[in-house]
């Protein structure tokens, strides 16, 4: 009765999902609530602050001016940071319902399917083509946050969006006590099984050899008042109903109550699990929570966890702590791995430590800005201005400033916080800001620059508005981005910035761009022994012939509808992603959780087997295998190495026997 209860109220759940109510246009300007079962391909809604997307939408506005809206897709991906997504240009003006009333465009899409992260359309409004991308895309059980308002156009309904094409039957959870109790329930009825049929057979056996001549040799068994149960003349009959009666005569040979005995066992363990005052987390406000009662004896049966290092064993919380500019390293502070290295090592971490050639004394004060703990006094408060590099250091900030995607919020007292959409950008923007060079405003076609003057009073600032003309994204092929921009006049120089992995940046600069490319590489090495994140910063000037042949190219690729459009858009920039002056390198910290070695280094002496995936390069995640209690002394490090350009080819190729040789022909015993 209790499981038909539970699945009833899930079928009212989703009923209740289907019957959620939204705002659709109904012509002349008006919107009309409606329940979500009857929204159709093409209806333009109107979604409000912490709601959920009924349906896969184009963006088409907001009550945001540049039509931006941050999304929360904690139910799709699992990520609690807010996305930001932005309407197209000619469309972001669309901010009243009755500005809806002759609205005609026409959408064209990829079919529907199950990837969350690309998309390729375009959209054919006033006469014009507009390419669409994920950019524009909201999916459905998304949820609107930080935004009072979004205008969207429907495009997937159904089974057709996206979370649904990704739905799948949810795997039994039966843990291994349930699967061998009912193992031996199996066995003990088979047991019951052949009893019954062994007395059966017998009893059949002994009853029709219990007639003679028509009479039967046990008179006291009342031959002439016989039933079914006994009657020698029908032998077959009475053991078959010999058969039924011992079935349940012996039934309690099976224990039924064994499975309601372990049931309310489990539900009382999942009570104290949630209740364990050890398993709070103070700072998140939250308990443990037993999703499951089902499993709650397996964990104590886990031999190995898999896990991945940024957001479970560190904090996903960047903090901007050093950077090499002109081939000179500055920041002073003390990362957790170069602390985990000197008690490896036996080194002593004095008062005292090297960084850029020089002694500081070391700055041990907390970091009083979020995401940023920078200490050197050599370009901290404007005294950059007095470094032998001063241009390059003005450029390197001015691109940590504008080359980025995220979005401003200037409060009351006209501080500014961003949203952005990893945590290493919003440390790159907060680092350019701590250091004079603040991003303060964004539209779909400028970047808004204010500049403090070191030369001048501090509170003097330079505003300078950037014409925003390309963003190149990042994605996990190019693994860098960049952004065109055109200066403010007089200068009024096309210039393209970018930021990315050391191995894609240093192929790509100039001859004459090289100059402190030495310096950069070891200082990069040494912040990757430190478990630092890096970035390589480059620019370069575009004249305006090769920007214009660059930019034809590159919007004809984000308009083609055909299923290479992202080989063309890479195609257009890796055309201008060339040529680059290197300006330096950026090193961020994500440090380790609290207690996070503690609980390895339990976890190891309980015999539990630990792998960990990172991105990381091999000598930074040695590293911090050392830092987390992952890698201790006396451990035999195996080393597997894939990057010889070999490997890579075969890797492309799909080629894994070949690998597997090569493998072998790489691989060391430290």
């Amino acid at each position: 009765m209790l499981k038909e209860g539970v699945e009833d109220w899930r079928r009212k759940q989703d009923i209740e999902l289907n019957n959620r109510i939204v705002k659709v246009h109904r012509g002349n300007g008006s919107f009309e609530e409606t329940k979500w079962k009857y929204i159709k391909i093409g209806d333009v809604i109107k979604v409000e602050k912490d709601n959920f997307f009924p349906a896969d939408l184009i963006l088409l506005s907001s009550n945001y001016p540049d039509g931006i809206c941050y999304v929360e897709t904690m139910n799709l991906d699992g990520e609690t940071n807010l996305k930001i997504k932005q309407a197209l240009e000619v469309t972001s003006d669309l901010q009243e319902d009755g500005d809806f009333t002759n609205l005609r465009q026409i959408v064209k899409c990829e079919d529907p399917n199950a990837n969350l992260y690309s998309f390729v359309g375009t959209m054919d409004y006033k006469g014009m083509q507009h390419p669409l991308s994920p950019q524009q895309l909201l999916l459905r059980d998304s949820k609107l946050r930080n935004t009072d308002y979004i205008y969207g156009a429907v495009i997937f309904t159904g089974h057709d969006t996206k979370v649904m094409q990704n739905a799948t039957e949810p795997p039994s959870k039966r843990s291994k006590i349930e699967k061998k109790m009912d193992n031996i329930i199996y066995l003990l009825l088979c047991s019951l099984l052949g009893i019954a049929l062994l007395g059966s057979v017998f009893f059949g056996i002994w009853t029709k050899a219990d007639l003679r001549n028509g009479e039967t040799k046990r008179w006291y068994l009342r031959p002439d008042d016989s039933t079914v149960f006994y009657d020698p003349k029908r032998a077959p009959l009475a053991s078959f109903c010999h058969l039924l009666t011992a079935l349940m005569l012996y039934n309690y040979f099976i224990p039924i109550s064994l499975y309601i005995s372990i049931e309310m066992v489990k539900i009382l363990q999942a009570v104290f699990i949630n209740q364990d005052i050890d398993m709070y987390d103070e700072e998140s406000d939250k308990p443990t929570h037993a999703r499951t009662s089902n499993l709650n004896e397996e964990l104590g049966q886990v031999d190995t966890i898999l896990s991945d290092k940024t957001g479970t064993l560190t904090c996903n919380m960047m903090e901007f702590i050093k950077c090499s500019i002109a081939g000179t390293a500055y920041g002073q502070s003390v990362t957790e791995v170069e602390k985990a290295m000197a008690l490896r090592k036996g080194v002593p971490l004095g008062d005292e430590i090297e960084a850029g050639g020089h002694k500081e004394k070391q700055i041990e004060e907390s970091p009083h800005v979020k995401g940023f703990n920078l200490k050197d006094p050599r370009i901290m408060d404007g005294n950059w201005i007095h470094e032998p590099n001063k241009d390059v250091i003005r450029d390197f900030f001015r691109l940590l400033a504008i080359c980025h995607t995220c979005i401003p919020e200037v409060d009351e007292t006209d501080k500014v916080s961003y949203e952005a959409e990893s945590p290493d950008e919003a440390a790159f923007v907060i680092a350019a800001r701590e250091l004079g060079f603040e991003f303060y405003k964004r539209t779909q076609t400028s970047i808004f620059i204010r500049e403090r003057d070191p030369s001048q009073n501090v509170a003097d600032y330079q505003y300078r508005k950037y014409e925003l003309l390309n963003v190149l994204e990042f994605s996990s092929s190019r693994r860098r981005m960049s952004v065109i921009v055109k200066e403010p006049e007089p200068e009024g120089r096309i210039l393209l910035f970018s930021k990315g992995a050391d191995s894609v940046m240093f192929t790509r600069l100039a001859p004459d761009g090289r100059k402190f490319e030495e310096e950069t590489k070891r200082h990069i090495n040494e912040y990757s022994d430190s478990g630092l994140r890096t970035l390589v910063l480059a620019y370069r000037v575009l004249d305006e012939k090769e920007y214009e042949n660059f930019a034809e190219k590159f919007r004809t690729a984000k308009i083609s509808g055909s299923a290479d459009r992202d080989e063309q858009i890479g195609e257009a920039a890796d055309s201008i992603e060339r040529d680059l002056i290197l300006l330096g390198a950026t090193a961020v910290e994500d440090k380790l959780q609290k207690g996070v070695p503690e609980c390895i280094d339990k976890l190891a002496q309980a015999g539990i087997k630990i792998w960990v995936l990172t991105g990381d390069k091999m000598e930074t995640a040695i590293n911090i295998g050392f830092a987390c209690s992952l890698l201790r002394q006396g451990m035999t490090q195996i080393i597997i190495a894939l990057e010889a350009p070999d490997i890579i080819a075969l890797e492309k190729n799909g080629d894994k026997d070949s690998i597997a040789k090569h493998q072998s022909k790489v691989l060391w015993v430290r």
